[in-house]
């Protein structure tokens, strides 16, 4: 593997990963505030939450992709 090979699906595996640590992290938000958070707050999270979860989705499938 090249150099810039490897750098680059670092960068990606990094990516990734913070993706999902973005969408934990929302997800407990979530979890610890829908009870007594507004609607609004909860509706916007839940926004965030499902682009985060699209984005590793594509991420992931795009990965697939390049490995077969």
């Amino acid at each position: 593997m090249h150099h810039s090979t490897s750098v680059i699906l670092e960068d990606v595996t990094n990516h990734y990963n913070n993706l999902v640590d973005q969408h934990k992290k929302i997800h407990q938000e979530i979890e610890h505030n829908q009870y007594y958070a507004p609607d609004a707050l909860l509706t916007n999270l839940k926004k965030k939450k499902l682009k985060l979860k699209d984005e590793i989705q594509l991420l992931r499938t795009k990965l697939e992709l390049i490995i077969k």
